[in-house]
């Protein structure tokens, strides 16, 4: 009897061909996520007090134990508009490397209002950007900087993006263990700064720290 020319692969050779279609497709969609994340940032459209904040939250997806996250510092952006990109090019104009801020929250211009953008300084576990009139003494690298799109010296933020901003930072204090007298305004450390503006409202900003005890 003649051999049957048209056998049918054997079982190793079927497992290779299959694990072949499955992890090149794989590959190639964790590839599509990671550049998007460098881009673009993660978007975050919601997000909850700090008590009723998920099991698995993913603004922490990106800590390591090596990581020191020490100090919280509040801007706004100065101009009533932006989002991601738009920002991220001027930063890129200015010589930096991208966005500057590790965090965006948005009023509804450009950025959706109360939305909360992870730049990929986040995503990386990089240091922010210092800004200029800031001094290195009063800057670290364990710094979190977190803008709020708009100008606070022309009008109020909005009340979404106000609540969505003390929800970061409660879940920030609480995660890396940040007491209050380490969350500060831009005007605070700079010396020609009067950001997050005249129209923030720190008190009611304040009264929403957690009482974190100092390290």
């Amino acid at each position: 009897m003649k051999p049957n020319s048209a056998r049918m692969p054997s079982t190793r050779t079927q497992i290779v061909w299959l694990s072949f279609f499955l992890v090149i497709p794989c590959a190639l969609l964790i590839l599509q996520i990671g550049a998007k994340n460098v881009q673009g940032g993660l978007l975050l459209t919601t997000l909850a007090p700090v008590e009723d904040r998920p099991e698995i939250d993913p603004i922490f997806a990106t800590i390591t134990e090596a990581t020191k996250w020490t100090s919280i510092v509040i801007h706004h952006l100065g101009q009533p508009a932006g989002d991601m990109e738009t920002i991220g090019r001027d930063h890129r104009n200015a010589g930096l490397q991208g966005l500057g801020f590790h965090f965006l929250v948005g009023n509804g211009n450009g950025l959706g209002d109360g939305d909360v953008q992870m730049g990929y300084r986040w995503l990386s576990q990089a240091t922010a950007a210092r800004p200029a009139d800031i001094a290195p003494s009063n800057w670290s690298d364990g710094t979190i900087s977190i803008c709020l799109v708009g100008n606070g010296n022309r009008r109020p933020f909005t009340e979404k993006q106000t609540v969505h901003l003390w929800h970061l930072v409660q879940r920030l204090q609480q995660e890396l263990s940040i007491p209050a007298s380490q969350v500060f305004l831009g005007r605070e450390l700079g010396t020609q700064n009067d950001s997050p503006g005249e129209f923030f409202a720190e008190a009611q900003f304040r009264s929403q720290l957690l009482d974190i005890p100092n390290g």
